[in-house]
């Protein structure tokens, strides 16, 4: 398999230009705006959806291609939340090779203060989070995270959702669980372009109803519907408490 010693920015910038093709014309064959293209070639990559299709423009090997997006995803350390399924999965499949990675690899034990937490609280009655891939501290592992990787947790914000979860408390997930109507979960939804982090909310899970997920709210009461092809993520919440 290929090396390339360039970042995947400059790997695409360089491929552009060797195929005369302006970044106008790069984002018409991707199916993305100029400032797409622009963003990939400064480094914004992480959320990259439409890195086959990319790789198919600039006539690259696909299985390269993203051996590459990868092995450049390492450098992140723990900065991984934001990065596409695709590359998160390749990255486990090669956890051993990134030692930093210590999310992905540290074995999951009852007691360790290892939970890592996602979500910036942006504030609003919805009580909305920015998923921009930070980790806001750490929180000791309950039972119901026991051998469970890739949990986390996030802190309740704001009374959307009381008096089920009080501002403060400490929310934990496990996103490897099937989800179930009536599951109370935290959604994260894509934001409108690949520069902005996406974002999500504490709800309880509805189910789906056609082309949207439907959500629910406690306080004020009422029913929230999301386009299915903006959801990013749901994972179901698995214990909660407070202090």
């Amino acid at each position: 398999m290929a090396k390339y010693s360039a970042t995947p920015g400059t790997l695409i910038r360089n491929r552009r230009k060797e195929l005369g093709l302006s970044q106008d014309q790069l984002g018409e064959k991707v199916g993305v705006a100029q400032t797409t293209v622009s963003g990939w070639e400064r480094g914004i990559i992480k959320t990259m959806r439409d890195w086959r299709r990319v790789a198919d423009a600039l006539e690259f090997d696909r299985e390269e291609f993203l051996q590459h997006l990868t092995e450049a995803a390492f450098d992140l350390g723990d900065d991984i939340q934001r990065l596409h399924p695709d590359i998160k999965e390749a990255m486990g499949a090669n956890r051993k090779s990134a030692p930093n990675l210590n999310l992905v690899i540290k074995e999951p034990i009852v007691g360790a203060r290892d939970v890592p937490v996602f979500g910036r609280a942006v504030g609003g009655a919805d009580g909305r989070y920015e998923f921009n891939g930070e980790v806001m501290g750490y929180e000791t592992r309950p039972v119901q995270l026991l051998g469970v990787k890739n949990g986390y947790a996030v802190y309740a914000d704001g009374d959307s959702m009381f008096p089920r979860y009080k501002p403060g408390e400490t929310i934990w997930v496990n996103p490897n669980l099937p989800l179930l109507i009536g599951d109370d979960v935290v959604v994260q939804v894509k934001a409108d372009n690949d520069f902005d982090p996406p974002f999500g909310f504490l709800k309880e899970y509805a189910g789906r109803r056609g082309s949207h997920y439907v959500f629910l709210q406690y306080n004020p009461p009422k029913e929230i519907k999301i386009p299915a092809d903006m959801v990013e993520t749901i994972h179901k919440v698995v214990f909660a408490s407070r202090g």
